[in-house]
């Protein structure tokens, strides 16, 4: 079994098998837009399958995905191809900004990364969640609509902003110097 593969006997709650499906599309971080129902092996090898009890469930989690139009299953030159569709990238993108983290690197560049934005009251749905995914993303708040963070976040905080259409009101800064940064320090455990 492949060593980075996730087994199929893991339990998945309902529709979790077909979200890792989904996102075993997506190679290198590219989504790969299609692939021959032939080269099926690659999923089983990816999940570990190698019984008929779990290709099944491989094949029924990707029909499921058929049926939901997050990928579309069709002939093309005497083979089934399965493609995602825009919806199964806009999925793809949700499962992404669900699980994103902000990484921490091994030592400290010194830098501190100040996010501020002011989103106008017509928007106040996406400024709230762009507030809660920035605290769930552990970047302290300094003020209201203001956040430090001393690791990178730049690519996080515009793949955020783009997600609810409001990068336009973020300011991201990178500055050296803080005042009375030592709560922030504590909070990272710099």
């Amino acid at each position: 079994m492949n060593k980075n593969a996730t087994s199929i006997r893991n339990k998945y709650s309902k529709g979790d098998l077909a979200k890792e499906i989904l996102k075993s599309f997506v190679l290198g971080g590219l989504v790969v837009s299609s692939f021959a129902l032939p080269n099926l092996p690659q999923i089983f090898y990816l999940f570990g399958v190698n019984n008929s009890k779990d290709r099944y469930r491989v094949k029924r989690s990707i029909i499921q995905l058929q049926k939901k139009k997050l990928v579309k299953i069709y002939e093309k030159e005497g083979e089934d191809v399965v493609e995602i569709t825009k919806n199964g990238k806009q999925k793809l993108l949700k499962y992404k900004f669900e699980e994103m983290k902000i990484l921490r690197p091994k030592k400290w560049d010194g830098r501190w990364r100040i996010i501020i934005f002011d989103i106008p009251e017509k928007f106040k749905k996406a400024r709230n969640a762009l507030t809660k995914k920035i605290k769930d993303m552990e970047i302290y708040p300094l003020q209201k609509s203001v956040f430090a963070c001393p690791f990178n976040c730049k690519d996080e905080i515009d793949f955020v902003g783009e997600f609810f259409n409001i990068r336009r009101f973020i300011c991201y800064i990178e500055a050296d110097m803080v005042e009375n940064d030592e709560r922030i320090k504590r909070f990272y455990n710099l």
